[in-house]
């Protein structure tokens, strides 16, 4: 006597639903990742941005730019006064970029100071073009 199959039974579905699941799992936290990852870079290549910005800043006036209230331990977010003093209003640091930034005075150079949204990461670009990255969350 043969009995016919006439669909998938309980645990067959249950075991794929169970495998979708962790494949979506894995590729959600991928995918955030990457974001995170292209955002960084992002706020990085504005920062290259700004230090071309001052270059030409203080071949014009004789001084770097910057931002009031800018210490590297306490970031004022100043976007606007970059991009309208650096980039003659251009769109230079985007809102989807996730970065606030401003320009500290260190001695007679500059920092670029970035720090993400969640306020956990914090990026800085000294005059000499070196990039340091601080994690906040510890």
């Amino acid at each position: 006597m043969t009995t016919k199959s006439s669909g998938f039974s309980l645990v067959e579905l249950l075991v794929v639903i169970a495998i979708i699941g962790v494949l979506s799992a894995v590729g959600t936290l991928t995918y955030q990742g990457y974001i995170a990852g292209t955002k960084k870079k992002t706020a990085k290549n504005a920062m290259m941005q700004i230090a071309l910005g001052q270059t030409e800043y203080y071949s014009n006036e004789g001084k770097y730019y910057y931002t009031d209230g800018c210490e590297p331990d306490t970031l004022v977010d100043d976007n606007d006064g970059i991009e309208e003093e650096l980039f003659n209003k251009g769109d230079v640091i985007t809102y989807e970029m996730g970065y606030k930034m401003c320009i500290a005075e260190v001695g007679t150079s500059y920092l670029v100071v970035a720090q993400n949204a969640t306020n956990d990461i914090r990026i800085t670009l000294d005059g000499n073009g070196s990039f340091t990255e601080t994690d906040l969350s510890d």
